[in-house]
Order: C-alpha cells, then structure tokens, then sequence
C-alpha cells in the first residue's frame, strides 16, 4: 500500500513523504498560483517603467534632447519608481488590516476595481493583493511543504518579469509608440480590463462587449477557496470544511479531518499565546511588542537584503542598463536573463526543502556580494574582456539570487511570525520592501543615467558596501526554520534561543520528549549554550 494512499494518518507530519504529499496537492498548488496573482502583478509593475525606458519612441516622447539624442532625466524615472512604490506600500498596508477584518478571499475585489487610475493608485491596488498569498498559503499548506509553496510568491514574479521581457523582445520590432503602450495595456490583463483600455481609447462603448472583459482571474474567484484558519478563527466550522473540501477534494475525508484538527489547534494555540502573552492594542503594536519585536525585526531582513544586495537595479532597470553599458541586442539578452532566472527560481522550490533556509541564505549573500565587488572592479576597466565579465557578473547573480536570497526571503520571513500576527508581519515585510525598493529605485536612475553619475558596471561597489551589511545581518539573526512547526518556531522564540542555534535547540527538546505547551510560550526565559555540553538549557530571568 503506498505510504499516502487510503488508511494513511494525515495527524502525523512526514517530512520524509514531502514529495509524495506534493503529488497529492494539485488542487493546493493550482489555487496557490491563482492566490499569487498579487505578487505577478507587482513583478510585472516592478519592471514596466524600465523596460519601457529602453524603448527610443518612449524616450523621444517623455525624455528631453540630449547630445542629439534623447533621454528621460534621472528625476523623472526616480519620480516613476517613488510613486510606484508609495502606492505599494499603501497598498500593503491597508492589505494587512483588510485581511484580517473581511478575509482573504476578499482581498482581490477590494483591490482589483483600483487598477485604471494611473501608476500610484494601480500600484496601491497590487499591494492589497499581494499580501494576501503568502498568508492564505501559510496558513493552509501542509508543513512538509511549507518552504516549496511559500517560493511561489517570488516564482509569480520572475513569472511576470519574463512575460515582459517576452513582450518587450516581440514589441522592440514595432518602431512607434505601440512598441511600449502594448506593454502598459498588458498590465490589465490581471485583472480582466484589457478591453475597457481599449474602449476608451477608440471611444468605444463597453457594454456590446461584455464577454471580451472576463478573464480566469475574474472567472475563479467566486470559487476561490477562504482560508480555513480564518474560518475556524471566526467559529465558521462548516465553512472552513467546506474550503478544505474545495482545496483538497472530497474523496479523503480522513485529511480533511486531520486538517480541521490540525488548523484548529493552530487557531487555539495562537490565541493561546497572545493571552500568555498579554499583548493588547493594535496589531501594529502587538508586532513589536514582547518577543514579537524580534520576529518582525527577522522577518525584515530577507526583504531589505533582497534590495541591499541589488534587486531593485537589475528587476526594474537592467533592460535600460544593458543598453546604456553598450549592449546591442538589449531587449534578447534581457529575455534570456530572465530565462535564467526562471529556471534557477524554479530549482529553489526543491532546494529549499532539501538545504533548508539559513544554508542557502548565508553562503548565497557572501557569494552575491562578492559578485558585485567583481562586477565594481570590471567598471573601472575598459577592455572588452572587462565588458563581458560584467555580462557575465549579471547573469551570475540573477543565479544565486534566485536560488538564495530571492525565493527563500520571501519564505522565511512568512515563517518567523507568529500565526495571530502573521497578516500583519506579512504587510511589515512588504513595507520594509517597499522602503528599501523605493531608495534603491529612486537612487539607481542618478547612478547610471549619462546626465548624471553614469557610473557603468561600477554601479556593482554600490552594492558590494551594501550586501557586507547585509550578508552581516543574515548570518547573525536568521534562523533556520526547516522541519520545525509553528509550535515550535514559537517556542524557540519565546524561550530565547539564539536565531543561529534553532536546530540544535529543537533537537535537544525533542529528544528530551517534550511538545509545546501554552505555558512555555510566555517570554519569561532566555536560553544560553553551555559551553562545556554545547546544549541549550533555560535559566528564568
């Protein structure tokens, strides 16, 4: 009898049978994908603005003469890409409150309506949205596949990146303004508006063409499955059945038995802390609060090392970079870049759970920095040899941050919260991106563009300063959260552990027999190692 064919006890986690769970997930995964939508339209939001700057007729329409040329002043693409971000991070915000007082099913409605009203309100509306998939996926996935789903939040990015790069190597054929407006109306194809663009635009009506408007977004989301740990949370039993039916099917009932069970434990050991806790007043503050400061504190880092070591540069600007740094065929080697880093996003989905977290997080920012440092000293160089390790200092990168960095933050830091706070945590980290994504944006158009720091590949010694902070901030506060359950994440927290030592921690306690309990989630303990044993023991304080 196969280990999960009929009979098999879905209340015992199996980290052994994770691929074999995998196969039996593919209505999870296909609703996984379809919640992430939020996250393609922001990669795909991310990379317009820059794409379209390599563009010569969208240059010659909002740029100024230059040395008999055109080009767009820095100014004006650092004021694209703050607007862009400021509506992300209102958008992110706003998410994280909505999501915890209408649902997560509710999300998409609220922000799709807000996507025709220009780049600041569109952008605000993908940040509502984009929220909503690493919380419904964390609090639905089965924990031997919590690291492999929660990668499809990035993976939905590179996804939309290279659909626009597809679109931008098909369109710089075009040699008139359709070349970049084709890339803007493909923006509303998320959300099913493409052909009220284009109504307006010729001054169509939109009524006699009703069916040209509805797209699979549009068309599932009245199936889309609610969360069931906000169901069960809002005492919704036999809704939050009914959505692990949708999500799982109806044939087994005895998972859709062990998941209740298990969800509702969830549910109950989360208000369990936070009464143990004794946090009270907004969540926002809560966040902050107790051992919950550092846990959002965590959860900030992958997403400002994402920035810090140059993913604001190379997802939203490389396009024009390539072809600043003399590049011929810039819009084909941008596609094939993007081709490279959706194959190494796709392997993280798999190397995640067999490496775990911080063991790809640690080597990959060391590595990425290094990369960077290359990539600095080859700008100071003019051979043509030092112009193709730049390209190839590129393509480096997008590799092992794929693999690292730009896959795993995003699932680490929807780990490290706790399970009450985690909608909030979720828009903690989106701002902390948006922050970060809105400096490195709005300073990047100063460093290469040729009316002002026209730095060239040197661009890379930026970085490099700022991937040590970075790589510094990894290797002492990550954690590695591979194989643990929430329960226990909670656990290493409140006791005090030390972030590097969470495995050999949990390992000495589960040898010792011991599960969690609500009491032992009360932050009144800290946890040192014993110098002489190289064991974790608690102390009261």
């Amino acid at each position: 009898m196969s280990p999960i064919g009929p009979g098999h006890d879905w209340r015992v986690v199996r980290p052994d049978l994770k691929w074999q769970i995998l196969r039996r997930s593919w209505r999870f995964f296909l609703w996984a994908m379809y919640s992430s939508v939020g996250s393609m339209m922001l990669g795909y939001d991310f990379g317009a603005a820059g794409t379209c700057t390599a563009f010569p007729s969208f240059v010659k329409q909002f740029g100024e003469p230059f040395e008999g040329s055109y080009l767009i002043p820095a100014r004006v693409q650092s004021g694209w890409s703050g607007a862009s971000t400021a509506g992300d991070i209102l958008g992110v915000l706003a998410g994280g409150y909505l999501i915890d007082v209408i649902g997560r099913m509710q999300q998409g409605a609220s922000g799709w309506q807000l996507f025709l009203v220009g780049r600041l309100i569109s952008a605000f509306g993908f940040g509502i949205v984009f929220v909503n998939s690493p919380v419904w996926i964390g609090e639905v996935v089965r924990p031997e596949l919590r690291g492999f789903f929660l990668c499809i939040m990035n993976g939905s990015i590179v996804l939309a990146q290279f659909i626009l790069s597809c679109t931008a190597q098909g369109t710089s054929k075009i040699n008139n303004d359709w070349s970049w407006k084709i890339i803007i109306i493909l923006q509303y194809m998320f959300v099913g508006k493409i052909w009220d663009y284009l109504s307006i635009r010729n001054k169509l009506s939109t009524n006699s063409n009703v069916s040209l408007r509805q797209v699979p977004l549009i068309v599932f989301y009245p199936f889309f499955p609610e969360s069931p740990y906000y169901l069960l949370k809002n005492n919704k039993h036999e809704s939050a059945r009914n959505s692990l039916e949708k999500i799982w099917g109806k044939n087994d009932q005895e998972l859709i038995n062990a998941e209740m069970e298990r969800i509702q434990a969830n549910v109950e050991f989360s208000e369990g802390m936070i009464a143990e806790a004794k946090l009270k007043g907004p969540l926002i503050v809560q966040a902050f609060q107790g051992i919950n400061r550092k846990r959002s504190l965590i959860a900030m880092i992958p997403p400002a090392g994402q920035q810090m070591i140059g993913s604001a540069f190379v997802l939203t600007y490389i396009t024009y970079f390539l072809e600043l740094i003399g590049v011929t065929n810039y819009f084909l080697v941008s596609l094939i870049l993007y081709i490279v880093m959706l194959i190494s996003n796709l392997s993280a989905f798999f190397v995640v759970e067999v490496s775990g977290r911080r063991k790809l997080l640690v080597p990959g920012m060391i590595v990425l920095t290094l990369i960077c440092l290359i990539m600095g000293i080859m700008g100071c160089l003019t051979s043509k040899a030092a112009f193709w390790v730049s390209i190839v200092c590129i393509f480096l990168w997008a590799v092992f941050y794929q693999i690292t960095i730009g896959a795993i933050g995003f699932a680490l830091s929807s780990e490290v919260g706790s399970l009450p706070l985690r909608p909030v945590t979720q828009s903690i980290v989106g701002v902390t991106q948006g922050v970060t994504g809105w400096v490195m944006g709005f300073v990047t158009p100063y460093i290469i563009n040729p009316d002002e720091g026209n730095m060239g590949a040197k661009i890379g010694f930026v970085f490099f300063g700022l991937g040590i902070i970075a790589s510094v901030l990894v290797f002492l506060y990550v954690p590695e959260t591979k194989g643990l359950n929430f329960d226990e994440i909670d656990y290493l927290f409140a006791s005090g552990t030390n972030p590097r030592k969470f495995q050999e921690a949990i390992a000495e306690y589960r040898a010792r027999g011991q599960s969690v309990k609500k009491e032992d989630l009360a932050p009144k303990s800290i946890s040192y190692e014993n110098e002489k044993e190289g064991v974790i023991v608690e102390q009261q304080e």
